[in-house]
């Protein structure tokens, strides 16, 4: 009887705990909906639209532009980068759709950015640029609405970096960590770049990329996708998940409901993906698994799918894709923000403020708009007139406001409106169990790929001519410890028979008539041939080199033909562009790895 008496009495201990956690819960549920609630109610339609926006700010140095667009339109986030001092269509053409750029191209008026083209990003340190956005954090938290400013960035791997500075630890490409088979590897990579990019002032990230590649012959994509298999996609995307949210940054899935059948550039056009119903089911999967892990933010995609929406709408533009589907059928309860409304596929058939009208409507709550020009000036009237007008329901702008105020609440952003200690700014990147992680990830994502004729590893004696491309990272990063000709750098650790061609990324005519002059000297060549979706691949190149009969070996980040052939009788797979993975692949090449 004593023991059915302890039984029962434990029962009942348990059972009052979770009714105590049950109550709890629905009480801080409860606090959180009321604070939201009255922040939406004393807004006004104006702050309402600006809310529906993250707008783009890219360098390292502050303008009189920026905060006056803060201070005016009160936007929800700002999207930064330091690849250029701007961000627009002139300064970027890779990003926009040729034919229509009359329709994004503003010349620049007032106090908007009118620079040079060629002049790199001002150098800062970890402490100056968190100082940099909290000064834009600090006008957001004075003006208007005083809702607290989100900072985001892409931040997917290998080439794909927004912020270079201060000795940031670089991780590989997504496929680069899914080739090891061990998905804690993408729990850990996630929470090391969170727990770097937090410390600086960053709250919210663009990524993981959570489309299924299923085509080899994708351009966009690719090695960006974890894998073509949805259900390693998937046990990837995951452990991800966790790993930012352990951190505490804002994870956004993209790009719904999956671009990895495509096989055109959303930049530069308007790609439709002819997949059947039960194909996309398989591409969906990835956005289910994480939408029940509690996935708080989506990006959509500039793609049509047919399969999904008859009507020729791209689904950021679908109400049947992003609100029937994700938000009704899949049940997502975060934000949905749409990819850069100024990109190719969107501009090819709507004048910009047309498009973000449409997305509003369709279900998107965050219009990602990251051209600098005076665009954004025109768009916001634009988006005030349609609300006024009804063309933009108010209660859809609330349910907005809402989703992307409820994110900001679960993040803690309303915490001191988001300002970072600048004296902790570099506190990640120099943490220890950052760089053990690096380190793991270099050794685990470098590998032989194949090596039929036994070139590998190099004899110190062997004269070795280096052809290296210029990889985008190092020519942005650019510092003593992470810039151009870091390969061969490592290189002639080992061996000061090594000698080097620098080139650009394409090939391009003077790289190859430089290289070309330097093959009789050589017995053996060394050739990276990365591929980035900005620049063509190098294939071409690489077949003339094989064709001189001197053995070759390629160094590259893709396992598809963009830059892999069957032709390339020894590959070294590098999915990374961090010091530690280069010097990984100079072990490799001369056998001094253990």
């Amino acid at each position: 009887m004593l023991l059915n008496y302890d039984i029962i009495k434990l029962y009942m201990i348990v059972f009052k705990t979770l009714k105590n956690d049950k109550e709890n819960g629905e009480k801080k549920m409860q606090n959180k909906e009321k604070f939201i609630e009255g922040i939406i109610s004393n807004m006004t339609l104006e702050q309402k639209i600006g809310q529906c926006l993250v707008i783009g700010f890219v360098g390292t140095t502050i303008t009189p532009e920026i905060l006056k667009r803060i201070k005016k339109y009160t936007p929800a986030g700002v999207r930064t980068g330091l690849t250029f001092r701007i961000k627009s269509a002139i300064y970027d053409p890779y990003a926009y759709n040729e034919e229509f750029l009359d329709r994004v191209i503003r010349q620049p008026k007032g106090t908007v950015k009118d620079f040079c083209l060629d002049i790199p990003v001002p150098h800062c340190t970890n402490e100056e640029y968190c100082q940099f956005l909290n000064t834009m954090k600090s006008c957001a938290a004075e003006s208007g609405a005083k809702i607290p400013l989100h900072i985001t960035l892409d931040m997917e791997g290998d080439a794909s970096a927004d912020y270079f500075r201060g000795g940031i630890k670089y991780f590989p490409n997504q496929m680069g960590i899914a080739s090891t088979n061990d998905p804690k590897l993408a729990h850990d990579c996630a929470w090391a770049a969170a727990r770097q990019l937090t410390p600086l002032g960053f709250s919210w990230i663009h990524s993981p990329v959570l489309d299924v590649n299923t085509n080899p012959d994708n351009p966009e994509i690719g090695v960006r996708s974890f894998s073509e298999d949805p259900d390693k996609a998937t046990e990837f995307a995951l452990e991800a998940l966790k790993g930012y949210r352990e951190a505490g940054l804002i994870t956004t899935g993209k790009h719904f409901p999956g671009r990895g059948a495509s096989s055109q550039d959303a930049h530069s056009g308007l790609p439709v993906i002819n997949a059947s119903l039960e194909e996309m089911e398989q591409h969906l999967k990835p956005f289910q698994a994480l939408i029940d892990a509690g996935l708080p933010a989506m990006m959509t995609a500039h793609t049509v799918y047919p399969a999904l929406d008859d009507s020729g709408l791209p689904a950021t533009l679908s109400k049947k894709i992003l609100t029937d589907l994700l938000k009704g059928k899949m049940g997502f309860k975060g934000a949905i923000t749409t990819d850069d409304i100024t990109m190719g596929g969107i501009v090819e058939k709507f004048e910009v403020y047309q498009a973000c009208i449409m997305a509003i409507n369709a279900g998107a709550d965050l219009i990602l708009i990251r051209d600098e020009s005076n665009l954004l000036d025109e768009v916001f009237e634009k988006l005030v007139e349609a609300a006024k007008t009804g063309v933009i329901p108010e209660e859809r702008l609330n349910d907005a406001v809402r989703r992307t105020l409820s994110v900001k609440y679960d993040y803690n952003l309303f915490e001191n409106n988001a300002i970072r200690p600048v004296k902790d700014a570099s506190s990640g990147i120099n943490d220890p169990k950052v760089h053990a992680i690096v380190q793991d990830a270099a050794e685990r994502t470098v590998s032989v790929l194949r090596d039929k004729k036994n070139l590998l590893p190099l004899k110190k004696t062997d004269k070795v001519l280096l052809i290296e491309q210029v990889h985008p990272l190092h020519k942005f990063t650019n510092d003593q410890n992470c810039h151009p000709s870091l390969l061969w750098e490592k290189m002639f650790k080992y061996s000061d028979n090594v000698s080097q061609v620098e080139t650009t990324m394409d090939f391009d005519e003077n790289s190859k008539k430089r290289v070309m002059a330097r093959i009789d000297d050589a017995d053996i060549i060394v050739i990276t041939n990365y591929y980035f979706r900005r620049y063509a691949n190098g294939n071409e190149f690489v077949k003339e080199l094989i064709k001189t009969g001197k053995p070759v070996i390629v160094i590259t980040n893709s396992p598809y033909e963009f830059s892999l052939i069957d032709d390339y009788e020894t590959v070294v797979m590098n999915y990374g562009a961090s010091v530690e993975s280069f010097n990984e692949v100079a072990k490799l090449l001369f056998g001094e790895r253990k």
